[in-house]
């Protein structure tokens, strides 16, 4: 027996009215009609609700029905390449947000090895000044630009005098790659007044956060 008409006598033996059916399998009457009338066919989902609302097996409703099981097939194999789609998508972007977080956290917490291989940062210059006497290591802050853009960073310099106690920076974030003594008169006069003669260490409570910028967790710049 056809599906088609399987389903209407079962639906007429239980005095259920295409309306009633519908409105228990959250469709409309016209699509009741068509598949009555052999014109369309209920998917999966919906074949398993129409089993359970005529007490009848999907054996019995599907009976020599080649087609709707060809139907049902299609289905299955179009749900496991969605479910298989849907994994791959969701692993790529579980993938990029941990790499966000990963590469925020060098930017926040100034981990050379993460800035090193941030792609979203590049290379900047930048100028600065050293304390008076010596120190094996100090920590200073470089101007980026004119406009008190820069962070605060820690490197070695090796001896210096009085005369050339001035520092040009290369850096990728807080990653050095190349550091360099210079006189006062070597800093750019748009960098004077940023980079300044006197040497201040870094002070969270009076300076604020080491990387200046709006957004410290941010992977960029």
């Amino acid at each position: 027996m056809q599906f088609a008409t399987m389903l209407k006598q079962r639906r007429t033996e239980l005095q259920m009215t295409q309306q009633e059916m519908a409105d228990q399998l959250f469709v409309t009457r016209q699509t009741v009609s068509r598949w009555e009338n052999n014109l369309s066919y209920p998917n999966l989902d919906t074949l398993v609700e129409i089993s359970n609302l005529l007490n009848l097996s999907l054996d019995s409703l599907l009976k020599g029905e080649v087609d709707v099981v060809s139907k049902i097939s299609s289905d299955v194999r179009a749900k496991g390449r969605y479910k298989k789609y849907a994994l791959i998508v969701t692993s790529i972007l579980a993938l990029i947000v941990t790499a966000l977080l990963l590469l925020s956290y060098g930017r926040a917490t100034q981990n050379q090895l993460i800035d090193r291989i941030n792609p979203f940062l590049v290379t900047q210059v930048g100028y600065g000044v050293l304390p008076i006497k010596n120190k094996s290591e100090v920590d200073t802050f470089i101007s980026d630009d004119p406009f008190g853009n820069g962070e605060w960073l820690k490197f070695k310099t090796g001896k210096y005098t009085n005369q050339n106690r001035w520092v040009i920076v290369a850096h990728k974030g807080s990653y050095i790659s190349n550091v360099r003594t210079i006189t006062s008169k070597d800093v750019p006069t748009v960098f004077k007044e940023q980079v300044g003669n006197r040497y201040f260490r870094y002070s969270k409570k009076t300076m604020g956060p080491r990387v200046s910028k709006k957004w410290s967790l941010s992977p960029f710049r």
